[in-house]
């Protein structure tokens, strides 16, 4: 299970992206809140980290309003988000390596103790998506005033 220190971080870490992902995804912010009450109540990890990652996916095919935004192809997270600094850009594709079976990594996946870690990254990534300039929500108007 989680440790205290961990719980608070995690807990960190949601009350940022949770606000801001409600308001433009509500049902991806409950995904990404059951993802963690999953990795809490001991759900297997690579379960957590796949369910968490599609959750992702389908935030960058919402801002990017195209369902064929694939965060695990390069010339796809190229196209839709040009301006990611490299590492991220890398950070990404490694986390898309580990989805499950389908990647071939399933025998190689982390100890459970790492797999927060990699929830962790998948928050804060969705967080970055949230805050990539070419996707900002326009601000809310105020209505105009009657005279």
């Amino acid at each position: 299970g989680l440790e205290t220190k961990d719980f608070w971080e995690l807990n960190e870490v949601l009350d940022k992206l949770l606000p801001r992902l409600a308001e433009r995804f509500p049902e991806r912010a409950t995904e990404l809140v059951q993802a963690y009450h999953d990795l809490l109540q001991g759900v297997d990890g690579n379960t957590v980290f796949g369910n968490a990652f599609k959750t992702l996916e389908a935030i960058a095919q919402g801002l990017t309003k195209d369902k064929d935004v694939a965060l695990y192809d390069r010339k796809s997270l190229d196209k839709y988000f040009p301006k990611l600094h490299p590492t991220i850009r890398e950070t990404i594709y490694k986390l898309a390596a580990h989805r499950g079976d389908e990647a071939g990594h399933a025998r190689n996946s982390p100890d459970p103790h790492e797999m927060r870690y990699l929830l962790f990254s998948i928050c804060y990534i969705a967080l970055l998506f949230l805050e990539y300039p070419d996707y900002q929500a326009a601000p809310a108007t105020a209505p105009a005033k009657s005279t």
